[in-house]
């Protein structure tokens, strides 16, 4: 028997992992779903976002008339969300055959989240062979561009008739395919331009970066523009006389249009112009009036051609010039590598931008408010050869300013 003045021994039993047993795996797909049901749920999910935001649009709308039966705001809001993927509709019994694009960004970007996380649920080993990683990404692609397709036509269905069902087909596919793709890549870690070239592995950010001047200036044009004929957007504005909730929604569906109107803007700094629907045009160095619809962000298109309007082009040299410069950067090849290597990296933004040119056209309305976007075919032009000229003459002074720097490197005398 112990006595209170010996110490208390205990039994401790202690285990030291060895290095070579197993240790329980960490498992970083916290929540862990499996890859196909996060795929065809999120993506189902990014589908009916599109409904959900322009039925917000439309239920702040309805506070201002609530005259309006249930039935019709429901109607209005079928039809926007049909806009959202290329089908003409009737709103309000206007006309709208163009896309919002902002609103189709942010669909896209939904689709990219829910590939991007179902991506992430695929047991894909990490020595796993190409082949392998890109069945992973078909599947993950497959199945949230199929969910948003079964959703896609039930809501058509539901919502517009069979020319509409079939007019939004189209923008049923790609949109989500876009999306998903993305995320899907950016989720499985691949990189499809691995093995090629190293200009070629270049070629997408010098594309980026580009593509980015271009919208910079775009965006920078178009600020000019409302600023400089700012009296007329504001009594274009007052005219339609919108109560408080009017006015925030107006605003919003303009900022939905807002990517539309950076690439319009952008093609009249381009040299290329817009379309105004009919004979209306403006371009530097020209401005041919036309009726226009009631949009208040429209009374800043110029009435005259101005002074300074080809001074934009500045635009698209810049674009070309900096997409050279980032696929060049890191090289230093002979002049005639650089000339034709800059002349690809000038022209890869521009065929980026006539992408984005032809998805922000469409009508305003019938008879002269049809045809409403950048013009084509003179964008075929305007958005190729001077920026791919600006990239080749970079490439070329480039390549001599570095070669001119050598000898005298050699020549330096040495401590």
């Amino acid at each position: 028997m112990r006595t209170p003045l010996e110490p208390r021994r205990s039994t401790v039993s202690l285990t030291v992992a060895s290095p070579t047993e197993p240790t329980a795996p960490e498992n970083p797909r916290v929540p862990y779903v499996p890859w196909l049901v996060a795929a065809l749920v999120w993506t189902a999910c990014a589908a009916l976002l599109g409904f959900v935001v322009v039925g917000l649009f439309a239920s702040v709308s309805w506070l201002t008339a609530i005259h309006l039966a249930a039935a019709d705001v429901f109607a209005t809001i079928g039809q926007g969300w049909l806009a959202l993927h290329g089908a003409a509709a009737s709103i309000g019994g206007v006309h709208l055959g163009m896309v919002p694009l902002g609103l189709a960004l942010l669909v896209a970007a939904a689709c990219a989240f829910a590939a991007h996380h179902a991506a992430g649920q695929y047991d894909l080993a990490p020595d796993a062979p190409p082949r392998t990683a890109w069945l992973a990404w078909a599947g993950v692609t497959g199945a949230g561009v199929g969910a948003y397709f079964v959703v896609g036509v039930i809501l058509a269905a539901v919502l517009g008739g069979p020319a509409q069902l079939a007019a939004a087909v189209p923008g049923l596919v790609l949109l989500p395919l876009v999306g998903c793709g993305v995320g899907a890549f950016s989720g499985l870690g691949l990189e499809p331009l691995a093995g090629l070239p190293v200009w070629v592995r270049r070629l997408p950010g010098a594309a980026g970066l580009g593509l980015a001047v271009l919208l910079a200036g775009g965006l920078l044009a178009g600020i000019v523009a409302l600023v400089a004929h700012w009296p007329q957007v504001a009594a274009l504005h007052d005219s339609l006389q919108p109560d408080t909730v009017g006015a925030v929604v107006l605003t919003l569906v303009q900022l939905a249009y807002l990517p539309n109107l950076i690439v319009w803007a952008g093609s009249f700094a381009l040299g290329a112009g817009v379309s105004l629907g009919g004979t209306g045009v403006v371009a530097p160095g020209v401005a041919i009036p036309t009726v226009l619809p009631a949009i208040p962000v429209l009374g800043a298109v110029p009435g005259v051609p101005g002074v300074a309007d080809w001074a934009w082009q500045l635009v698209g040299v810049a674009a070309g010039a900096a997409s050279a410069w980032w696929l060049l950067r890191q090289s230093t090849p002979e002049w005639q590598p650089g000339l034709w290597q800059g002349a690809v990296a000038g022209v890869a933004p521009g065929l980026g931008w006539l992408l984005l040119a032809w998805l922000s056209t469409g009508d305003l309305g019938v008879d002269r408010l049809v045809g409403f976007g950048p013009r084509f075919p003179d964008l075929l032009l305007w958005a190729t050869l001077p920026l791919a000229l600006a990239g080749g003459l970079y490439g070329v002074g480039r390549a001599l300013w570095l070669s001119r720097r050598a000898p005298a490197a050699e020549d330096a005398p040495t401590g």
